[in-house]
């Protein structure tokens, strides 16, 4: 009778089990839009060098993002989603991009699109996006999310070059390339990122779909290709102490388009070292970033011609108290033959001040300093002397 009870037992077990096998608890894929609004006025207060000729004083300036999410988290724990940032305000082609890269003669309208699976050993990415170095990079810190020295959301300047400094210069003609990337879990406040592009065009549109070891627009341009890219990061507290680092290095191999001239295939591979840190005390941080790039872009580069290389750091403090912070940075750029023979400094300086009205909310203003030499007597490296001073006030949502 036991045995019967048993199996009997068993059988129903079996059957109420039944459905379980034809379903899944699998969570639907939820989407969600985030993004930001950032706008600001700006002028010029004071401009000297030929620079400043012929352009305006004051300006508006805005970046507007909107990013669409969308992830599930499956049976087993695994995350799968994916994430498409959408710009919101028209681009200017000569700012922060560059048309001919992505197969169209106007300006891209999506800034990174990507998907992932997430699990406990890490997460997998695939799609458009910055390279693992970029990904774990810190700058001094700032205050607040619009202005600075190093990378500003916004920035004011009729100077060069690209009227601002950064440590975190991308090594592809484009920022975010299609490319695929592993980040690691964090244990003991370490944390590990690889990356790895094929070629250097965002949204995969090689000739037909099809591998393509020349991207080329017929002007001569070059490309990366099999970009690998590799960084480390560390976040730990001490007491009352704080420490945020991060070390990484990008490599690449260039190639040219039909009309590069005397350009040699390979002789001028990009390569990037980059690393920073930050050390908080209560409501005082401190730190900075230092960044070299190497033959990143030898517009005019021939086999006479010396090896380009550009060296940026920046240093400075932050102090935070209640809903206020200021902070001072400082950026210095050394360019050494990014035109084949002239070498050239760009010096910015930032005071900032921000005030946060609510979450996610930020009123700032801003003095900037630049100061742009190139080596005596020549001005051949993106424009003559120039040093200006900007005031800016902007809102950040």
């Amino acid at each position: 009778m036991k045995r019967i009870l048993l199996g009997t037992s068993a059988l129903c077990a079996v059957a109420a089990a039944g459905p379980a096998f034809g379903q899944t608890t699998n969570e639907p894929v939820k989407l969600g839009i985030g993004g930001y609004f950032n706008s600001a006025y700006g002028g010029m207060v004071s401009q000297s060098g030929q620079s400043k000729n012929g352009r305006r004083q004051d300006d508006i300036d805005t970046d507007a993002i909107l990013n669409f999410k969308g992830s599930t988290k499956l049976d087993n724990g695994i995350v799968v989603g994916a994430s498409v940032q959408v710009r919101a305000t028209d681009q200017n082609p000569s700012k922060n991009n560059n048309p001919a890269l992505n197969g169209t003669t106007s300006p891209d309208t999506i800034k990174r699109s990507y998907g992932y699976i997430r699990t406990d050993f890490g997460e997998i990415r695939i799609g458009d996006d910055d390279d693992a170095r970029r990904q774990k990079a810190m700058t001094a810190p700032i205050a607040g999310p619009l202005f600075g020295a190093n990378t500003p959301d916004l920035i004011f300047a009729n100077g060069s070059p690209g009227l601002t400094n950064t440590t975190m210069k991308k090594l592809e003609q484009e920022k975010r390339v299609s490319r695929l990337l592993y980040f690691t879990p964090t244990i003991a406040g370490f944390s590990f990122a690889v990356s790895y592009a094929p070629g250097g065009e965002k949204g995969g549109i090689g000739n037909a779909n099809a591998p393509s070891l020349t991207q080329t627009n017929g002007q001569g341009t070059t490309f990366v290709n099999n970009a690998v890219s590799a960084a480390a990061s560390y976040s730990g507290k001490f007491g009352d102490f704080g420490l945020d680092a991060y070390v990484g290095g990008s490599s690449g191999h260039r190639v040219y388009g039909a009309n590069a001239g005397n350009q040699v295939t390979g002789r001028n591979n990009p390569s990037a070292i980059s690393g920073g840190g930050v050390m908080t005390w209560g409501p005082i941080a401190f730190g900075g970033a230092y960044e070299r790039l190497y033959d990143r872009d030898p517009t005019a580069a021939t086999t006479n011609a010396g090896h380009q290389k550009r060296d940026t750091w920046d240093v400075g403090p932050r102090y935070t108290i209640g809903p206020f912070a200021a902070s001072v940075d400082w950026t210095r750029a050394i360019l050494q033959n990014v035109d084949g023979n002239s070498s050239a400094t760009n010096d910015v300086v930032s005071l900032v001040g921000d005030y946060v009205l609510g979450p996610g909310i930020d009123v700032g203003a801003a003095v900037d300093w630049t100061h742009y030499r190139p080596s005596a007597g020549n001005t051949a490296l993106n424009g003559p002397n120039y040093t200006g001073l900007a005031l800016m006030a902007g809102l950040g949502l």
